[in-house]
């Protein structure tokens, strides 16, 4: 059940980790916003097209997360540069009563786990590679690359582009701003075909056609750059822990998710850690049913 209840919760995280950005198609003029507003889009592509621009200019923001997933609960903070191939991220998690450092730089992910965990006194830090041989990364079903690439926060708009639509928007103050505020449903099976890992392949395909829509809120700033993304991933968790052959009523299936995002364009420095301070990677075998 422990092994479900993190598989789940790995795909939401995945979601978290990429919550916001994408490609560039979609057209150039804006159709008629919602409720007549000029500061407002009804077309998702739309929506898109301005906030990806902004965001890849910016290149670098400070982020926090709150996240409760089948009875787990997650609160991270961290920053972001998302730039290409010199991408690079750092994040503090607690996640379970425990503390996790993660650092991605060099198209490499590092994870300081607690002792018991992985880590030991000299060698806190594991390596996950790009190349797809440790276990981690072999775990992520081969999918590395693009799960780094995730780590750039403007690649929730990809699921927006792709499988999104605006049911309503308005104005509104958020935290002291005036911001633009969306609410989008997500449209899961073409999210499938996007997203990078956390559950397993076979997991996933047993899970389409059963979740619908995934509503996702966006508020953006006034310069169309994104201050915070909720998402009610509920009916994924739920779906994941029944492909996953766990009992009805067997664990908790609430889930939700809440990204913070501040600093736009602020300098961001993270490097590798000592290299006499990385590990091996664990067997993660041992997590249970």
């Amino acid at each position: 059940m422990r092994k479900t209840a993190i598989a789940a919760g790995g795909f939401a995280l995945v979601l978290a980790l990429s919550a916001c950005g994408g490609g560039d198609n979609g057209t150039d003029q804006a159709s008629p916003a919602i409720g007549g507003g000029s500061a407002l889009f009804g077309n998702a592509q739309e929506l898109v097209q301005a906030a990806e621009s902004k965001t890849q200019n910016s290149k670098s923001s400070k982020f926090s997360m709150d996240m409760s997933m089948a009875g787990m609960t997650i609160a991270a903070k961290g920053e972001g540069r998302y730039d290409g191939e010199n991408s690079a991220m750092s994040m503090t998690m607690d996640m379970m009563g425990q503390q996790i450092e993660m650092r991605f730089v060099d198209r490499a992910m590092y994870m300081k786990m607690p002792q018991g965990m992985g880590g030991t006194a000299d060698k806190p830090w594991i390596k996950i590679s790009a190349d797809g041989t440790d276990p981690m990364s072999q775990q992520m079903g081969g999918q590395f690359d693009q799960l780094t690439e995730q780590s750039d926060p403007t690649k929730m708009l990809e699921y927006i582009k792709q499988a999104g639509t605006i049911t309503n928007s308005e104005t509104t103050q958020l935290d002291g701003q005036e911001t633009t505020h969306y609410s989008i449903d997500l449209d899961f099976d073409k999210m499938i075909d996007l997203a990078p890992g956390g559950l397993e392949k076979e997991q996933a395909e047993q899970m389409r056609g059963k979740i619908g829509v995934i509503p996702m809120e966006l508020w953006l700033n006034s310069e169309q750059l994104p201050v915070q993304i909720t998402m009610d991933m509920g009916a994924i968790t739920k779906a994941a822990m029944e492909a996953a052959g766990a009992p009805a009523g067997g664990a908790p299936t609430e889930g939700k998710m809440t990204m913070k995002y501040s600093d736009w364009g602020a300098e961001v420095d993270v490097a590798a850690p000592p290299a006499d301070q990385v590990g091996e990677m664990p067997n993660m075998g041992g997590l249970g049913g």
